[in-house]
């Protein structure tokens, strides 16, 4: 019987070949790939003769896929004055128009809000009358 590529292993290099190029063809259609990047194949055959006039054969077949296609979008990032909360947000999309990244400082249930300038920020507080009692606040 004549060693044809369809019957090497019993057809398993012809095989190995077909799932390969399937492999390429998904990575070439799919559409987060990088639509111009090269693919390849590469077939490995390797002849080992031995003293008793066989020859062991050994293959493989590797492929070159094309990577994750790259893309860039822009974030906007900026803090709640009056929460302390991050907030992010991209620009220019259709997507949610806030994510809050982190809690700058944890929430306390039990805390009320204090009031606070919107211009400058800063905290208003209420207005102390007369001395304050250091030994009453422990």
């Amino acid at each position: 019987m004549p060693i044809t590529f369809d019957n090497i292993a019993g057809g398993e290099l012809a095989e190995k070949f077909s799932m390969a190029l399937a492999q390429i063809g998904r990575n070439i259609i799919d559409p987060n790939m990088d639509p111009e990047a090269a693919r390849g194949m590469t077939i490995n055959l390797k002849f080992k003769p031995s003293k008793a006039g066989t020859i062991q054969v050994a293959f493989n077949i590797r492929t070159k896929l094309a990577g994750i296609a790259k893309t860039e979008t822009v974030f906007l990032i900026g803090q709640d004055a009056r929460t302390g909360r991050v907030e992010m947000s991209e620009y220019g999309n259709n997507r949610p128009a806030v994510t809050g990244a982190y809690d700058a400082v944890p929430a306390d249930p039990g805390a009320h809000e204090k009031a606070f300038d919107p211009d400058t920020g800063e905290i208003l507080e209420e207005e102390r009358r007369g001395p304050i009692d250091l030994r009453s606040a422990r």
